[in-house]
């Protein structure tokens, strides 16, 4: 039954993941202290950065601000290089705001590298971590909605398309 598949491949298998917005607290990254600092992206939930025993992070994306305060979306690799390290995480701003954002593009991300971030930004990430079969991504997009410079805390939201190649970014079950 092709009408149940992506629109965009008509042998990509239908979705099965809903599509939902989670909304995490963060810790600069350089602070090091033992709050959660890394963005574990398919566990829906913030942690503290740690490299495991096979040698893979725990965590996709961080926040980290610099000594004139300008906060950055970091993907893993700008931050460590473990020796298991396979995920690439290509970030791409957005104009749309995060409500608006209905579908991530075909191209223009910028693989491993960090981007200036400020409240209200909006990013569309691809995520590549050997989760798909084919070696699909995963599509998502992600929003700074807060930074306290006192307490050195940022909050995000972010959608995760968990669905391999989808790029549908819009809350529920993908069409696309």
């Amino acid at each position: 039954m092709l009408g149940a598949c992506s629109d965009d491949d008509p042998f990509r298998s239908p979705a099965t993941a809903s599509n939902l917005i989670t909304g995490v607290s963060l810790a600069v990254f350089s602070d090091g202290a033992a709050a959660p600092a890394g963005l574990d992206l398919l566990g829906f939930r913030a942690v503290r950065p740690e490299i495991g025993a096979n040698g893979s992070p725990n965590f996709q994306l961080a926040i980290d601000v610099d000594a004139a305060g300008t906060l950055r979306l970091h993907p893993v690799l700008t931050l460590l290089n473990p020796p298991g390290g396979a995920t690439t995480v290509g970030l791409l701003r957005t104009e749309s705001s995060f409500t608006e954002l209905a579908r991530a593009p075909n191209d223009g991300f910028a693989d491993d590298s960090a981007q200036v971030i400020r409240a209200g930004d909006t990013f569309v990430f691809r995520y590549v971590a050997g989760t798909c079969v084919f070696g699909d991504p995963l599509y998502g997009k992600i929003e700074l909605t807060g930074y306290d410079a006192v307490s050195r805390r940022a909050t995000v939201r972010y959608l995760l398309n968990r669905n391999c190649g989808y790029r549908d970014l819009t809350e529920g079950l993908p069409s696309n």
